[in-house]
């Protein structure tokens, strides 16, 4: 069969510099793992123009491999350079970008998730020929800690302040005092988030995996969150444990689902599980990442990463375990979809402005 005429294909120069720039990001993006594990970026940030023997002597490092590294962040840009002092330093917006994790701008924690999830490949081989995958349980625990640290600008400085603010009456009843669930809060932070913002209301963060639910509990304790508890199970588990008493009672008035629904093993389980802990006239807040089912929609930076990380996680933890399989994007098509088969009749695209997430709000 004749294949169809594509749609912009791109020429063969094209296609080779873009071969050549992906070969040359994986290779920067082992560098800034390396930079990072070793504290190479946080030294250089703090020490201001400083030479390789330096920053080197600093770090207790190789002075060659030292010398090797900054040039080779210097030609990716995360790095500047005084030939004549032979000398490097990194600017403000290099810093926050790759330095500081308080800033809204910090990126550099992807490092930590891409690197170990390379690492599975072979692995990832093995479940191309056979089906099956890799249990999130069995990920490097590098990976969970990476993401946490990824999705700090967004509940630091985006779920409270831009998000939430555009499902109408919602800040207002938070403020008032609701019961919130958050689920697939992996370590908390969007749920101490949550808690620290709404002291009136009560939190309760939900995952399925125990060492990011201890790691959620040790952080609310140490900010003295009376309001944020947390429990390690599947949100279709928690009814059974609130039977049990190992879980506090509902139901929920706001049931938040940050980029996680995807990766579930029966996702409109799932949702129906949520709406079955909804109080009357509750919402479910719930995000997706950006992108389309249509893959040619997706030829983007955020689309690109989105789709190409996902047999490395979001769809081999699903198929580990029988699931559905939905991979990283579903998009809005995908998302009304599985509301509808989870039985909710109302659901709207909320007005986000925000390239890595879309926003939706569900009512029974």
């Amino acid at each position: 069969m004749a294949a169809p005429p594509a749609r912009n294909p791109p020429d063969t120069r094209t296609l080779l510099e873009r071969v050549l720039d992906d070969v040359g990001g994986a290779f920067t993006v082992g560098l800034g793992y390396v930079g990072q594990r070793l504290g190479l970026f946080e030294a250089l940030a703090k020490a201001g123009p400083v030479t390789s023997d330096a920053l080197a002597a600093a770090t207790a490092l190789h002075e060659r491999y030292v010398r090797e590294w900054l040039n080779g962040m210097v030609a990716a840009s995360y790095v500047e350079h005084d030939p004549a002092a032979a000398t490097y330093w990194m600017t403000g917006e290099q810093r926050a970008v790759l330095v500081d994790e308080s800033a809204r701008t910090f990126a550099a924690a992807a490092f930590g998730m891409v690197m170990p999830s390379l690492a599975l490949a072979p692995r990832l081989l093995d479940a191309f020929r056979d089906g099956g995958g890799i249990p999130f349980a069995e990920l490097a625990p590098e990976i969970p800690e990476a993401m946490d640290r990824m999705h700090r600008p967004w509940f630091d400085h985006m779920l409270v302040q831009e998000w939430l603010p555009a499902a109408p009456g919602l800040i207002a009843a938070l403020r008032h005092g609701i019961s919130v669930l958050d689920v697939g809060c992996g370590r908390g932070r969007s749920t101490v988030a949550l808690a620290r913002a709404f002291a009136q209301s009560t939190m309760l963060g939900l995952d399925p995996h125990a060492p990011s639910i201890q790691a959620a509990h040790d952080s609310a304790r140490a900010l003295g969150l009376g309001n944020a508890r947390f429990v390690t199970c599947a949100v279709e588990e928690l009814a059974a444990a609130q039977a049990a008493g190992e879980a506090p009672p509902g139901p929920f008035d706001l049931i938040v689902a940050i980029d996680c629904v995807h990766d579930m093993v029966d996702p409109v389980g799932a949702l129906r599980a949520m709406g079955e802990l909804l109080s009357p006239g509750g919402a479910i807040f719930w995000s997706e990442p950006t992108g389309s089912r249509n893959p040619l929609e997706n030829r983007n930076r955020a689309g690109k990463m989105r789709a190409t990380l996902s047999p490395f996680h979001c769809l081999t933890v699903s198929l580990a375990a029988g699931g559905a399989g939905l991979g990283t994007i579903i998009g809005e098509e995908g998302a009304r979809e599985l509301a509808t088969a989870a039985r909710f009749t109302s659901f709207t695209k909320l007005p986000v402005d925000n390239r890595m997430q879309q926003f939706f709000l569900l009512r029974k």
